[in-house]
């Protein structure tokens, strides 16, 4: 929330505003007179100053409105709250004691016009303003403010405690307009992000709902002002970018709207694939659990909108909460449809979440999602996830080989897979990342020469790599590198690369002990590599999610 901290000191300061002579620019001048103050509406007294040809002078009554003083007072005021901060009265007014002012300047200025934002003045120079209607003198009043514009709140709150830091606090949400903090009318209806901004801007809590928890009373709304207006409606597209319509009256007969914030996790929660319970099934001899990636953000339960703005992150995010790989199913397949059965109260959804990096950390400017979809779960996002495939060591070989024996060589071509962990197969994408150097490297790894080709991928003889398979991309090897245990890459989710079309195939060759006729073979494993899993790191991941919402 970026300027807060400036805005709370202005409105500490206006509690005890002396105002103090002043230039609004190079054009326009301000001399502080006189205040009183009856009931919350402060008035402010000025004369004014402008320049003219170069020569400051002091403005003149005559040919002077009310318009052009209530001009005046407003962009004064302007200059020493925030602009648009305060909406000021204006007119020709004059305080007590007024006769035994002097004119500040040795010139004096009567029809006065200034243009453009007070780039420019003009006006008829004279000697004094005696003959003139005397020195201009403007009234500016105003409620003083109690609030800035935009802030929320809840009022006359009632706060539970759930358990170490969690916690609900339920009250009446109220507005701040033009200065003065407005209940919101029960009728209003508030969406989840209007909801996240009135909890946000608060008391600095992510997200909450409409209502109040089954066990609590909600006290009486118990405003220090009343206006007699109230918030008739409140709609936000963006933490930003919020409208407020408001009326002379109360909420009758349906009364005041009620709002909960709440904390209901720890930012530091592990990642969870959530659903009414977990689906396992079968298939190729992999277990696939499906579920809804969700995650903590701000205390709050959070999950990703698949609403096509978001990177593809089924990989990441399943190695986030502990499986090896996965990928995202469509929103509106039957599995989907099974999973959902609604969402946890006051639960958030992101859009733009984006995935990039050596660290695969998820934080490129997140933002709360207004589609209404997204808590319906018409956008649900659903990961089908998996631990793994068990290969028994940490094995590089080339999967689907097919050997030939030419000229005394030994040639095998085939899908270059290697084992993580002993937890599941990763594979190369074709994506033209690949550095020769690396996939030298590769072939030297399985006792190979230190020579590579790359060739198409005929899927009709090479296949796929097995399901499951995580691909990398972007592989980077130090310059002394013996084996691929020493090079670092990428992951990659690219969904391609999950249907097995973006498969890299790799030829290697050596010279061949005996001279056979050439057959083909499957999986032959020989030689060794390491992982180069990048897994994520939640807590990280969480901490800039809400470092970049609570600046932005």
């Amino acid at each position: 929330m970026k300027g807060l901290f400036s805005v709370v000191a202005v409105l500490l300061a206006l509690s005890s505003q002396v105002y103090c002579d002043g230039p609004i620019n190079s054009n326009l001048f301000y001399n502080f007179t006189g205040s009183d103050m009856q009931d919350l509406v402060t008035t402010y007294y000025f004369i004014i100053g402008v320049t003219v040809n170069g020569q400051i002078g002091d403005v003149c009554a005559a040919g002077v409105s009310n318009e052009t003083a209530g001009s005046y007072c407003q962009a004064i005021v302007d200059d020493i709250n925030l602009s648009g901060f305060v909406s000021a009265n204006g007119f020709i007014g004059y305080p007590v004691l007024f006769e035994y002012f002097l004119e500040n300047y040795n010139y004096s200025y009567t029809n006065v016009s200034c243009f453009n934002g007070y780039s420019s003045c003009t006006g008829s120079q004279m000697s004094n303003c005696t003959a003139s209607g005397g020195l201009l003198s403007i009234q500016c009043s105003y409620i003083t403010p109690e609030c800035y514009p935009g802030q929320t709140g809840l009022n006359n709150y009632f706060n539970v405690s759930n358990g170490p830091d969690l916690f609900t606090v339920t009250g009446r949400p109220t507005i701040c307009v033009d200065g003065s903090f407005l209940p919101v009318c029960s009728n209003v209806p508030l969406s989840p992000i209007d909801v996240s901004r009135i909890c946000l801007y608060s008391l600095g809590i992510s997200s909450g709902f409409v209502g109040a928890p089954a066990s609590v009373t909600v006290p009486p709304l118990n405003l220090t002002r009343d206006l007699g207006k109230v918030v008739t409606g409140f709609d936000c597209t963006g933490l930003e970018n919020c409208t407020n319509t408001t009326m002379y009256g109360d909420c009758s007969p349906n009364g005041y709207a009620t709002v909960t914030c709440q904390k209901v996790c720890a930012d530091s929660d592990n990642f969870t694939l959530f659903s009414n319970q977990t689906t396992m099934v079968e298939l190729n001899d992999i277990n696939y659990y499906i579920g809804i990636p969700q995650f903590c953000v701000g205390g709050t339960y959070a999950r990703v909108c698949n609403d096509g703005t978001n990177y593809p992150y089924g990989s990441i995010f399943c190695r986030g909460a502990g499986f090896a790989f996965g990928n995202l199913l469509p929103s509106n397949s039957s599995v989907a449809q099974t999973l959902y059965s609604g969402s946890p109260q006051g639960i958030i959804y992101f859009s733009n979440f984006t995935c990039s990096g050596a660290d695969e950390n998820c934080d490129n400017n997140p933002s709360f999602s207004s589609n209404p979809q997204c808590y319906t779960g018409q956008l649900e996002t659903i990961l089908r996830c998996s631990p793994g495939i068990p290969c028994n060591g940490s094995k590089l070989y080339l999967h689907n080989n097919i050997t030939r024996i030419v000229n005394g060589h030994e040639i095998v071509s085939g899908i270059p897979i290697y084992c993580v962990d002993g937890a599941f197969y990763a594979s190369l994408r074709n994506d033209g990342s690949q550095t020769p150097a690396v996939l030298n490297l590769f072939c030297q790894s399985m006792g190979f020469y230190n020579t590579s080709v790359i060739l198409s991928h005929d899927s009709s003889v090479y296949g796929t790599a097995p399901v499951g398979t995580a691909y990398y991309s972007s592989f980077s090897c130090p310059p002394n590198a013996n084996t691929v245990d020493d090079c670092d890459a990428l992951s990659s989710t690219n969904q391609q690369c999950l249907a097995g079309t973006m498969d890299l195939v790799l030829q290697c060759s050596r010279a061949a002990s005996t001279v056979t006729p050439s057959v083909t073979s499957r999986p032959t494993p020989s030689g060794s590599a390491s992982v180069l899993a990048n897994g994520v790191t939640v807590s990280v991941l969480v901490a800039l999610i809400l470092a970049v919402l609570l600046l932005s």
